[in-house]
């Protein structure tokens, strides 16, 4: 088997950043996704590896600002434009969710709640290994993760009110498959990444600050094949190649006057 997609690669660094999972009475945490077993100098331990939620929800913030600086109205998060007095519910410079005809830019690139998103944005797991040497069998993403339990309230030296947060820090990369998006989108989505600034929840106490360190566009190909093991057993046997991809005039998406429609044509690959 044989298939090739476009993708772009973010590499990232945070001081720290809480993706939250959920909020439950006095918990707030990540998505822990199990126990993951590794091996150093031929010993195996385990270790937590979490998802990093709020990615997605980053870009797409990302991208409104841009559309805003360029006066470019686009869909607003929810579907609601008023609420039941009538005070309107909508910002300047957006319309409702799917309201658009044709479709605005980032209605065509992160979809709606009833169309199909044009992106997959995704990430490996990050975990929490303090050996410096180690191997996995699946790619993992190593940076500091850790809890603490905080005080909201407190009355006379006793709180009153606490609760228990989870974060993490470090470097982080993400990638975001773009292989259905006309060369005008790619565009778009990679400048809007000058307007990246913060991750996950807290940014009133100084938490999710992401510094952009390097964008990357590239053509990947996947190669699978059946093969056998020294037992004899069969496995899927994975090549994948990365080839890198250049846009000229990143700032070019500005004239293309089919991309407000949907329309333009794709990258080549």
């Amino acid at each position: 088997m044989r298939k090739i997609k476009k993708q772009i690669v973010i590499h990232a660094f945070t001081p720290i950043a809480k993706p939250i999972n959920a909020s439950i009475q006095k918990n707030s945490s990540m998505l822990l996704l199990g126990k993951l077993p590794y091996t150093n100098s031929s010993k195996t331990f385990n270790t937590k590896f979490y998802y990093i939620k709020g990615i997605r929800g980053m870009l797409r913030h990302a991208c409104m600002e841009l559309a805003q600086d360029c006066n470019i109205e686009v869909c607003h998060s929810s579907e609601k434009t008023a609420l039941k007095d009538g005070k309107s519910v909508l910002p300047k410079g957006f319309h409702a969710l799917g309201t658009c005809d044709p479709p605005c830019i980032l209605r065509t690139i992160f979809g709606t709640f009833r169309e199909k998103s044009s992106i997959v944005v995704a990430a490996d797991p990050i975990v929490s290994i303090k050996h410096k040497e180690y191997t996995t069998e699946v790619p993992v993403q190593n940076v500091h993760i850790a809890s603490e339990n905080r005080i909201a309230l407190a009355y006379d030296g006793i709180p009153i009110q606490d609760f228990r947060e989870s974060y993490f820090s470090g470097f982080f990369s993400f990638h975001i498959d773009v292989t259905n998006l006309t060369d005008g989108e790619i565009k778009f989505l990679i400048e809007a990444m000058l307007y990246v600034e913060i991750l996950g929840a807290g940014r009133a106490s100084g938490y999710g600050c992401v510094k952009i360190l390097n964008i990357a566009l590239q053509k990947v190909e996947t190669i699978r094949r059946i093969g056998e093991d020294s037992e004899g057993n069969y496995k899927i046997i994975e090549e994948t190649t990365e080839t890198p991809l250049t846009l000229s005039n990143i700032e070019g998406w500005r004239t293309s006057l089919n991309l407000m429609s949907g329309q333009g044509e794709k990258v080549v690959v």
